[in-house]
């Protein structure tokens, strides 16, 4: 009878130990608690609990997002968008090598390249500043740094 007991509280000891690997990779946890935009981050990664996934959705998503701001400034007039529509090409290429980075489990290139995005994003609001002119695509703009900031705080769920 000790021996099974024995057994049995190893068994447990060991189920208890890999729970708790998990939680401490970010598996079974809310990704977007403490994220900046929690909002945003839970209708963009759902109840993803695998942070891998969770940060290739949100990626993803400023794909989307960011392409949708280019098309935006592209139709602004000429003289208004260049710096837009140069620095949403920058993001999108910078995008496409995070989720690169991201499948070679490189976090450190993952996270430069998010923060990359988030300048490029902010380079396009600044030359509005500059010239002096309202910002038209600006909600855009926001919205794209607002997921990129999630994407990092993801991120360091990343084992």
């Amino acid at each position: 009878m000790g021996v099974t007991v024995n057994k049995q509280l190893i068994s447990l000891s060991l189920l208890f130990l890999a729970f708790l690997s998990g939680q401490a990779h970010g598996q079974g946890m809310d990704l977007c608690a403490g994220a900046n935009y929690a909002a945003l981050c839970h209708s963009v990664v759902g109840r993803e609990k695998s942070p891998y996934v969770a940060a290739e959705v949100t990626v993803n998503r400023l794909i989307s997002e960011t392409k949708q701001a280019k098309s935006s400034a592209a139709r602004l007039p000429h003289k208004d968008s260049p710096t837009c529509t140069y620095v949403y090409d920058e993001a999108l290429y910078s995008l496409k090598e995070s989720l690169r980075s991201l499948k070679s489990h490189d976090i450190g290139s993952f996270n430069v390249k998010l923060s990359a995005v988030m300048s490029f994003a902010e380079a396009c609001k600044d030359s509005f500043e500059e010239m002096g002119k309202p910002f038209p695509i600006a909600k855009q703009n926001e919205l794209i740094k607002h997921i990129a900031s999630n994407a990092l705080h993801i991120a360091t769920f990343i084992p």
